[in-house]
């Protein structure tokens, strides 16, 4: 993510704040957060006087994972966006310290209120088992929701065999969710807000090869979260 082969957004409301200390690769990914943080700001209410029932966390990683925000329900995008200045892009790689760091978090801040949707980005390539990312899917369906996970490859799409089959595994359990829950007997439940997938958005795998690419990406999925009634949100992305 230190590379600069891609770069901030320009001309943006945080364009000057994030080219001054992340003129690179991972000020593109913040770039596009911030556009995503904002979409959703928009969306929930348009100035209003509505709070805000999105609950985001966001996880770095490379050889480690850290939580850099957590379970955050009142900052403001400015806000958002001033707690992962500080970061900077390092090197390494570990998809598995990721995932089961998104999951320790998921179930700690669980709110059958909020459909869980993590953003799962990288530049880089990485090795998992399949079995990593059952765990995460059957967690989050054991607490009362199918997961909603979106896979974004920021780069060459050699790199994404594995952000692929994540996602492959993530819809397979929402269709497993999905068709245990629709029996024609009792068909009413999908339609009832204790549906394990009445409020979640189908699983996606994105790819990106540019800084306007990205930020469409993360527009694209904000538009497609208008629907639920709010997500508990974790952003999962690679500073590497």
């Amino acid at each position: 993510m230190s590379s600069v082969d891609r770069r901030p957004l320009q001309n943006t409301p945080a364009s000057a704040r994030i080219i001054a200390t992340a003129n690179n690769r991972f000020g593109a990914v913040l770039s596009s957060l911030f556009s995503f943080w904002s979409a959703r700001a928009t969306a929930i209410g348009s100035g209003m006087n509505v709070a805000r029932r999105d609950a985001y966390s966001v996880i770095l990683f490379n050889h480690a994972a850290l939580t850099a925000i957590e379970n955050d329900f009142t900052s403001t995008p400015d806000q958002l966006l001033d707690a992962l200045l500080p970061y900077k892009a390092d090197r390494g790689t570990n998809y598995t310290a990721a995932l089961v760091h998104a999951q320790d978090l998921m179930k700690k801040h669980w709110c059958t209120e909020r459909p869980p949707v993590i953003i799962f980005l990288s530049d880089g390539e990485c090795g998992i088992a399949d079995q990593t990312m059952q765990d995460l899917c059957r967690t989050s369906v054991q607490l009362g929701k199918a997961l909603s996970f979106h896979s974004v490859s920021f780069g060459s799409d050699v790199y994404s065999q594995c952000l692929r089959r994540m996602v492959e595994i993530a819809q397979d359990a929402q269709n497993d969710v999905q068709a245990k829950a629709r029996p024609a007997e009792t068909l009413w439940r999908s339609f009832s807000s204790q549906a394990p997938t009445a409020n979640t958005v189908k699983s996606t795998y994105n790819q990106a090869l540019d800084t306007v690419q990205l930020s469409e990406t993360f527009l694209r999925i904000a538009e497609s979260l208008r629907k639920p009634r709010g997500a508990l949100m974790h952003y999962t992305v690679s500073p590497e």
